[in-house]
This record gives structure tokens, sequence and C-alpha cells, in this order.
């Protein structure tokens, strides 16, 4: 008779496990359907714009109305309703219940902070120079709140059945990278208020860089001093960095690695070559070193933009008109203008200066806009974001709270910033006294295979294009010069920093990472390429291989395309990718035997 009523009890139980699981597999594909959609949401660039805040309104409605049909479903649902009385399903049922409810609750926090930043838009304004530092100040207290929401929906899988579990993994891949950007967009928020003057007066250097000559990021050229107070700014003066002469090095320590690569550049007393290093923050104390020994003046901290960040903020004050100029500069046609269209017609002996102080003017003009009449601030953040993402506007402050702020934020810094052991950034440089950048296109694959259990190796391909006309007459631009031969040859210094700790043959520490060099002269209209190997030790941990790929800050973005090999290995996940490569972009892959 036990045996038989034991017999009856798990019939029963297995009949609601049944019916169960069929109700369980409908509510579940609704709450990765809501993770999808809250996913495309949880980033700062779904805020920028009117119409993105508006569909990402209409992208987290629709996620909320999937998540309310899930948790009617499970509440509801006569096969489910049972389960929390049978102990296996239980766990089960009250897991799928948190998830949808974690999720909820994130949604709610990015509407909230929507809302907020659309209060902002309303009623934000830059009026004559002045920042309102209290509005930015109560976006980032939202921001920092959605964060702490995203930070507490990360929860252990541990019990759940694999398809739930892996539903929770999901949804912890979305709430872990949204806590991490929105506390970063808090924390740079709340330094802003004291770079900006809110706690007194700062001075900047505005270090002006020029993408037709090419180190790290684009030459330095070109200076500005601004003033900022109370969140009000105006340039004190701007110039030709020619003006800014040292005879002797700043005092800046050198790190090793960085003197065994780039000491013979000078980059402690030549201002073109002080950011041919990966590490901005290196070269942001050294320019506040320069510039105190070139003017016997203190800088709090220095701003550098290049032509396409120009570009951005023209986006927000509309075109400038430049004298000497024969038409308006506007966003669409600053880098064709300011990197080829001065240049032509110059001689190898004409001189520069007319060129470089209409630079100048475009700076100054842009910034003269921005302290005089009315901008909308979330569009002009949205202009800073933008050429911060491709890393066409950097920052260095000597309070360094604020600079650590700054870093998180990916304002500062080096590539090695974060995720130094997975990171790996490339970089062409010009070794030439040319201004051939404007027509280099450097193409770049990565080929990853496993190797061994854990190691991987990844070969580096990098394709350099010389789209220079072929035949051309001597001439400032195309040179030749006395490294070079004919007009359009190009030299090109590429530099390869690997994953700290990575192998790479003939290789130095510079930068936080492994650096690797190499060098190749490409004639107008000619390819060349430059092949480097990396093994990566223990690369996939936990199951997960991550890659983190930092850009160079070029005219026109390089292209790239990755592809893993998976070896008959388990892989989830798109095994290739490729586009342009204008953000640090991050490719992780779940890897099985």
């Amino acid at each position: 008779m036990i045996v038989g009523l034991l017999v009856v009890v798990g019939g029963l139980a297995a009949v609601a496990g049944a019916s169960a699981w069929r109700d369980l597999r409908p509510a579940r594909a609704e709450v990765l359907a809501a993770q999808t959609q809250l996913q495309l949401v949880t980033t700062p660039s779904a805020f920028t714009t009117p119409e993105k805040r508006v569909a990402s309104r209409a992208t987290i409605a629709a996620a909320q109305a999937q998540l309310a049909s899930a948790r009617q479903r499970v509440r509801g649902s006569p096969g489910i309703w049972p389960a929390q009385f049978v102990p296996g399903l239980r766990r089960q049922r009250n897991g799928l219940l948190a998830l949808i409810d974690d999720a909820r609750q994130g949604s709610a926090a990015v509407v909230s902070l929507i809302d907020r930043v659309q209060s902002l838009a309303d009623r934000g304004e830059l009026r004559d120079g002045a920042i309102p530092l209290d509005s930015l100040k109560v976006i980032g207290d939202e921001a920092s709140q959605a964060a702490q929401v995203f930070d507490d929906m990360q929860r252990s899988p541990s019990g759940l059945l694999s398809p739930l579990g892996r539903a929770r993994h999901r949804l912890n891949d979305v709430a872990g990278p949204a806590a991490t950007s929105l506390s970063n967009v808090a924390d740079a928020l709340g330094a802003s208020h004291g770079f900006l003057g809110g706690t007194g007066d700062r001075r900047y250097l505005l270090a002006i860089q020029n993408n037709a000559e090419m180190r790290d990021q684009g030459m330095v050229l070109s200076y500005g001093v601004l003033q900022l107070g109370q969140g009000r700014f105006r340039f004190e003066r701007r110039g030709n960095i020619g003006e800014l002469r040292l005879d002797q090095a700043a005092p800046t320590p050198i790190p090793p690695g960085t003197a065994e690569v780039f000491g013979s550049i000078q980059p402690t007393t030549l201002w073109q070559s002080v950011n041919a290093t990966a590490d901005f923050e290196w070269s942001g104390r050294a320019m506040q070193d320069m510039y105190r020994q070139a003017t016997g003046e203190t800088i709090d901290g220095v701003i550098a933009i290049d032509v396409p960040g120009l570009a951005e903020l023209l986006r927000v004050v509309g075109p400038v008109t430049i004298p000497g100029v024969a038409e308006p500069i506007t966003a669409d046609n600053a880098n064709r203008v300011l990197l080829h269209d001065l240049y032509e017609g110059l001689s190898p002996v004409d001189s520069q200066s007319e060129r470089k102080e209409a630079l100048d003017d475009v700076a100054g003009a842009v910034i003269d806009l921005l302290s005089t009449g009315t901008r909308d601030v979330v569009g002009l953040g949205t202009a800073f974001s933008q050429a911060t993402r491709g890393g066409h506007l950097r920052m260095w402050s000597a309070v360094e709270a604020e600079e650590q702020a700054f870093v998180r934020a990916d304002m500062a810094g080096g590539p090695a910033a974060k995720e130094a052991d997975r990171t790996f950034h490339l970089a062409v440089e010009n070794r030439t006294a040319t201004k051939l950048d404007y027509y280099v296109q450097p193409i770049v694959s990565q080929e990853v295979r496993f190797s061994g259990v854990n190691d991987v190796v990844v070969r580096t391909r990098v394709v350099i294009e010389n789209r220079a006309p072929q035949g051309a007459a001597p001439s400032y631009q195309l040179g030749p010069d006395e490294f070079t031969g004919r007009p359009g040859d190009y030299t090109a210094w590429v530099l390869l920093w690997g994953p700290a700790g990575a192998l790479q043959p003939a290789s130095t520490p510079e930068s936080g990472l492994t650096l690797t060099q190499g060098h190749v002269t490409v004639g107008a209209g000619e390819r060349r390429e430059v092949v480097f190997d990396t093994l990566i030790h223990d690369a996939v941990r936990e199951g997960q291989l991550t890659l983190r790929l930092v850009p160079q800050p070029r005219m026109q973005p390089m292209d790239l395309t990755v592809t893993l090999d998976p070896r008959g290995r388990r892989v989830e996940g798109p095994t290739s990718w490729q586009g342009p490569w204008d953000r640090t972009r991050s490719m992780t892959w779940r890897v099985r035997p």
C-alpha cells in the first residue's frame, strides 16, 4: 500500500513537472527577449539624442510588456502554480520569478535615467559659456542609483536547470557591464564638477592634434590655454606649438620601455613626439612639465583633441568661417579641408604657418561659439561622448581622483587601464616628414586559434594601403623627404601592443602592455603587409575567452576583422566579426571542450 501510494505521488509529480515545464519554456523565452531589448538601452549612447531616448523608451516598454506577460504566466499558470510545492521544481519557479523581477527593476531604473536626461535636455543649457554644474550632478546621482540596481541584479545561477541557468547567465551578462558603465558615467560626472572649475579656477592646455601626420594620436601642432571657473570657460591664448619651444628635455621620468622605443624622437623635448606612446596618462604629465618649462606657468591638466574630434563639436555649433579659407568649415568637410585642401599647392619649402593658424582658428572659433549664446548641454555631451569613444578627445587631470574617474570612463589613460592581460592596441605612425596619413588606410585582421588547453595564439595582419596619387610632383604634403625616394612614399612605423604578459617576438614592455614594432615603406598606390604573432597563456578562464581591442584615433577608422578557429571546441557566439575599428571592441566567447 505504501509502495502504491509512493508510485501515485511520483506519477503526480511527474505529470506536474511535465506540465510546468511546458509553461516554463514560453515564459523563459519572453524573459530572454526582454533581456535582449534591455541590453540595447543600457549604454550611455542610448540617451544621447531625443530620437534615441524615444526609441529607448519604446524598447523598454516592449521589454516591460514581455516581463509582465512572463510573470503572469509563471504565477497564474495551472501547470506552474503547483511547482512551488514540488521540491525539485520550487527552485526553478522561484529562480524564474527572480529573473523577471530583477529585469523589471532594471528597466524601471533605465526609464528613470532617461526621464532625468530628457529633463536636463528640456531645461539644461550652455548659456554664454556657463555649464549647468548642478544639473550634471543630478544626472550623475541618477546614474549612480541605476548602477546600484544593475549591480544588485547579478545573482548566482547555482541550482537552476540548464535553460534557466543560461538565462540567469545572460541577465548577469547584461547587468554587469551596465552597472560598470553607469557607475563610470556617475564617477566621471562627479569628477567633472571640479575639472570644470566648480571648486575653483582651473587652467588647461588644449593640445590640438593633426591627423595628417600620425603618432599614436594625431601630432600636436597647435595649442590653446583654456581657463575655467564655476563651469564658465574662455581662451587665454592659442597658437602654433612652435611658440612653446624647449631648449632641453622636461624633467618627466620616462619609463624604460618607452625610452627604448621612443627615446630617439625626444618625447619630453619635442611636442610633435609627446604622444607617440600609447599611454596618454604619461603624455599628459609630460605636457604639463613641458608647458611649465617653456613658459614658467603651471596648468592643471590637458585636453587633447584632433580634427575628427573638432568635427563632432562642429555638429553642435554649426559651420565656422576662417580667414583665408574659401569655404565654411563644417562637420562634414573638416577632415578634407584641414588635412588635405590646405596642403595642396604647397611646395616642399613653403612655410606652414598659414595652415597651422587655420587649424588654430577652427579650434578658437568653436570655443568662441560655445562661450557665447545658448547651446544644448545634452547635445554637447553627445558630441564629447562621440569624440571620446573613438579616442579623438582625451583628458588628463593633475588631480589624481579626477584622473582615475576619467580613466574608468575611457576618457583618459592608456589602453592598459582595463583588462591589460586581454588588450590589444595597434598604431600606424608616420616615420617621414610628410603629411601623408590623409591617404593611408590600415586594414587589420586577427586570426585567433587555440594552442593547448587554455592558451591561444593571435596572428595580427596589418595591411598598409597607400592611396596617395602616383607620379605626383614633389610637395610638402607628399614629399619626398630625406628618408624617402619618391613623392608619395610612406614609411609606416607599425606598433602592436599585445596583452600584458603575452609572448611576442622582439617585444618590449611599454604603456603597460607588450609592444612589438615593425617598419615598412609603402609607395603611392601600393599595399604592404606586416604580421605579428602573440601567444597568450591561460587566455581561456572559467570557460570564457575575451579579447579587448583599443583603436588608434585616425581620420578614418581602421578596417578590422577578427576570426576565431574553434579547433574542435564548442564555442558560443559568432566566430567572426568585421567592421570599423572606431571604438574599443570586446570579443567574448564561451568555450567548452
